[in-house]
């Protein structure tokens, strides 16, 4: 299988890693296509496709991934993905096994490993978008580009709770209407998220027991409370105690219809955009990407190398 390494040379992650990246590349004499602003990411993509690149291994976060996906849609059938987790949240890495893993391993699964599939995320809110994570509104679509790395040395896993918290003063609340497959709830809320993986803002487990392979996305709602309310039932989650919180609701759907008012502001997969009705829909298995030995968040895949899902 033909493979390729696409890499934003722009962003941050590129100076760090850049020297083992292309040792590791020219050891298995893989080609690195850099994304710059003579070669943006459409054009090499066009290229790889042009060259009979099948597998497209991608350094970067969240949002690298989900654009080379949007970039790629009318072709994912043909394509498969790897993902090496050098980005500032990578929370999808998380879900699927590879963040803390080190960047040889990683990038050994990247170019030798069957893939698993996973789904896809459509979202209709009078445009058409396509995330592999998350999205997040209300508080959450901001707090997702406020956390800093200073709050996430500083608070760990509850950076994004604590980050939230500190705003919340400012916070605004808003009226939801929730359409899911078997029911609707109407609710008053400071923010939501609609989950395919688990973690938003750089390790919050916004969506514990989210899967990524299960059809179903991960809808949690924080409900407007008292200030230590919200900040015990973030503590909770951040921590792993979500079952023992009545304060945070959460439900599970492969569509969400959601109405806002005032108008939300949603990060999507860390890209921000504003809307008052959105749509949330699963596509199962869209997607073939390369997963780590033991990753929480995928039911059980068979692969060719018995990698424990």
């Amino acid at each position: 299988m033909r493979t390729c390494l696409i890499v934003n040379s722009k962003s941050g992650g590129w100076g760090v890693w850049q020297h083992k990246l292309q040792q590791l590349a020219a050891q298995a004499a893989v080609p690195v296509l850099q994304e710059d602003r003579d070669r943006p990411l459409t054009q090499l993509l066009a290229d790889a496709r042009l060259d009979g690149y099948q597998r497209i291994v991608v350094a970067g976060g969240d949002g690298t991934l989900s654009r080379v996906v949007r970039h790629t849609i009318d072709y994912l059938d043909d394509i498969e993905l790897a993902l090496l987790p050098t980005g500032t949240g990578n929370d999808l890495a998380r879900s699927l096994g590879l963040f803390g893993e080190s960047l040889e391993d990683v990038w050994q699964w990247a170019v030798s490993e069957p893939t698993v599939p996973i789904d896809l995320v459509k979202v209709s809110n009078g445009e058409t978008h396509y995330i592999i994570n998350a999205a997040t509104g209300g508080f959450g679509g901001v707090v997702s580009t406020d956390v800093t790395s200073e709050d996430k040395r500083r608070w760990g896993a509850i950076a994004y709770w604590m980050t939230a918290f500190s705003k919340l003063v400012a916070l605004e609340e808003f009226d939801v209407h929730l359409e899911l497959d078997s029911r609707t709830v109407a609710l008053r809320t400071y923010g939501l998220a609609i989950a395919n993986g688990r973690y938003v803002g750089g390790g919050f487990p916004v969506a514990p027991t989210a899967t990524l392979n299960d059809g179903l996305l991960d809808v949690t709602t924080v409900p407007v409370l008292p200030p230590m309310e919200l900040l015990a039932a973030g503590l909770d989650f951040s921590l792993g105690r979500h079952h023992q919180t009545e304060r945070v609701r959460t439900y599970r759907s492969s569509r969400v219809h959601v109405h806002a008012t005032p108008v939300l502001p949603y990060s999507l997969d860390g890209e921000p955009t504003r809307s008052i009705d959105a749509t949330f829909e699963v596509i199962p298995n869209a997607i073939q990407i390369v997963c780590g030995p033991q990753p929480a968040a995928l039911q059980a895949c068979h692969r060719e190398s018995q990698i424990v899902a």
